[in-house]
């Protein structure tokens, strides 16, 4: 079921009828792209789809480990034609506005060092480096290094019933 989550129409839950313009986002932007099938089972998840024009301009997944009351967000891209103009953020807005609703105490991501824009982004958001993680390589020089986020939601306020 597709349900609209934005004021302005343009996020909402992705369906299996996404997956081209989403495998296709994905190959644009990371040098690892994933499977269908990985896609597939992120339904069960966090997946939004930010759409322009009636057409994908990027998703985000995110998982929660409800007994843990902790979520991580595993993927989010934009299409390089619409990459600038805010849609990451908008994303992360939404998904982070749903983690609260479902009373998610705890946000963790992981972002490449050289990613300098997402990682600007996501300080935006109040995520702060938990942990640095190096990936040794067979060349010299050219391993993977991540910055582990973490990010404390507030708790939702009970509205008072009157």
């Amino acid at each position: 079921m597709s349900v609209n989550l934005d004021h302005d129409g343009n996020i909402r839950s992705a369906t299996e009828e996404d997956f081209d313009r989403v495998l296709e986002i994905d190959r644009d932007s990371f040098s690892a792209p994933w499977i269908h099938n990985f896609f597939q089972s992120a339904l069960k998840d966090i997946f939004l789809v930010l759409e322009i024009e009636k057409k994908i301009a990027g998703y985000l997944i995110a998982c929660v480990c409800h007994d843990i009351e902790k979520a991580v967000i595993i993927r989010v891209a934009v299409h390089p034609d619409h990459r600038g103009k805010g849609f990451a953020k908008k994303l992360l807005r939404r998904c982070l506005d749903i983690l609260v609703e479902r009373k998610v105490r705890l946000v963790e991501l992981d972002v490449e060092l050289v990613q300098r824009a997402a990682i600007k982004l996501y300080e935006s958001f109040g995520f702060k480096i938990a942990n640095i993680i190096v990936f040794p390589s067979n060349t010299p020089g050219d391993e993977e290094t991540f910055y582990i986020m973490r990010l404390e939601l507030p708790e939702m306020e009970e509205k008072a019933v009157s």
